[in-house]
């Protein structure tokens, strides 16, 4: 069994059994549920680190929005809107809220390919980059790591499918991001 599933099992098991202990307390968790809910929250921020990819730009904010538009406009992806997420929040009456967009872009087929090797069970990919500025200022992208998700697959047609795509999108994000 791979690292990731047996970590994304550990996850799930410890989810549920703290989810049963603080079910059965009413009131202040014991020191035990308060363990166990800390090892929840840190399993599942480990599954969440082997699933996304966050790296800093090489790039200005604007400069990368601009980049991955055109790379995979070039790659001939399905390119769609962007959202600035900045925007949105400041009218949420969030003030202090950094740059932050959303860019729709998928390769090209990528969804009929995952249909198809997953035997229409598999979920279709988020399509999804996001560049945000972090607390000290530098650009992030952060977008799903479809490599690392191709190791988890057991089906070796859905491995070999993500495993392709994957590659197809570190093509792209090669000459952008450190």
């Amino acid at each position: 069994m791979s690292k990731i599933l047996s970590g994304f099992l550990l996850l799930a098991s410890t989810l549920a059994s703290g989810i049963t202990l603080a079910q059965q307390t009413a009131g202040q968790p014991s020191p035990e549920q308060i363990k166990q809910m800390q090892a929840a929250v840190q399993a599942q921020m480990q599954m969440m680190a082997l699933m996304f990819d966050a790296r800093p730009s090489k790039l200005g904010f604007e400069e990368t929005v601009i980049a991955i538009k055109t790379q995979a406009g070039k790659r001939g992806w399905m390119v769609g809107e962007i959202q600035d997420m900045q925007a949105e929040m400041q009218k949420a009456g969030r003030k202090d809220a950094k740059r932050m967009k959303i860019i729709t872009i998928c390769p090209a087929h990528a969804n009929d390919k995952v249909a198809q090797a997953g035997g229409g069970k598999a979920p279709p990919l988020p399509c999804r980059a996001t560049v945000f500025e972090d607390k000290d200022g530098k650009t992030m992208v952060v977008r799903m790591n479809t490599s690392n998700m191709a190791k988890l697959m057991k089906d070796p047609s859905l491995a070999k499918a993500l495993a392709e795509i994957g590659a197809e999108e570190d093509a792209l994000y090669r000459d952008i991001l450190r």
